[in-house]
């Protein structure tokens, strides 16, 4: 069905996909017991794999996490026309895991905050993706974002954001340098989710030579802490600019000036 076609790509797109995320992307209009029979179609169809993601659902039993296999990456071929020797397929690294399901669900809590109706005409594409669009090779692009972001606030024009999800070990001039100076030469807002407030104090000093460098304001670059968006949502959380102040990035109402985002 379409709707697996749809599950498949977004494996494709994210790497990998806890249950419950996946069951919310694609199957929202039906019970999440249903949605998780429907994944275990797909794996015992052999079209994808599951592991462990080290997260606990309800009634006490640990997330599965899907991926494709090599199955689920031709079937992408012959549906959707994407070579299957470009997806990649099988298990996450240990490491990265993590990092990719809190990309997901930043993803969902904007979906969230489209449902409230704060935005509008949202779309979310991963960094492979999108440096593809722009003509780029990407064996010789190492400085992606992880997803950019399109929305609408509304009665406004629309935006293009970069999302990053930061790992914990970027190094200054090895990794973020480079990293942040490849996102401002896109002229688009950069979002950085991190782990911790602490370690927004750390990256806003990496970053802010870099702004007066590409001549941008603070607000061209802001920082949130995952828990907190997760928590209290996009527009709950609060973000920080680079010069250290707060904007709460909620759309105001007509008549009212909104929250910088160059």
């Amino acid at each position: 069905m379409q709707r697996d076609i749809w599950a498949l790509v977004q494996l494709y797109l994210h790497r990998t996909i806890g249950s419950s995320q996946l069951a919310r992307l694609c199957f929202p209009d039906i019970s999440y017991e249903t949605a998780r029979k429907r994944l275990r179609r797909l794996q015992q169809a052999g079209f994808t794999g599951s592991s462990s993601s080290g997260r606990m659902e309800g009634r006490g039993r640990p997330e599965l996490i899907y991926y494709l296999t090599a199955a689920g990456a031709k079937a992408l071929e012959h549906h959707q026309g994407i070579s299957w020797e470009t997806i990649p397929t099988g298990p996450p690294h240990t490491y990265h895991k993590e990092h990719f399901l809190r990309l997901v669900d930043v993803r969902l809590a904007l979906k969230d905050a489209e449902a409230k109706q704060l935005l509008f005409d949202l779309d979310f594409t991963t960094g492979r993706e999108f440096w593809k669009e722009l003509s780029l090779d990407l064996s010789e692009v190492q400085e992606q974002a992880d997803a950019t972001i399109t929305l609408r606030y509304p009665e406004a024009e629309p935006i293009k954001i970069l999302l990053e999800i930061d790992t914990g070990n970027f190094r200054q001039t090895r990794h973020w340098e480079p990293k942040i100076r490849a996102f401002l030469k896109t002229g688009f807002p950069i979002w950085v989710v991190t782990g911790s407030a602490p370690r927004i104090a750390t990256l806003r000093k990496w970053t802010q030579p870099l702004l007066e460098e590409a001549q941008v304001g603070p607000g061209k670059c802001i920082f949130g802490v995952y828990d907190e968006i997760i928590q209290y949502g996009i527009f709950g959380a609060g973000w920080q600019r680079t010069d250290g102040s707060i904007t709460d990035l909620k759309p105001r109402q007509h008549g009212q000036n909104r929250p910088q985002i160059p």
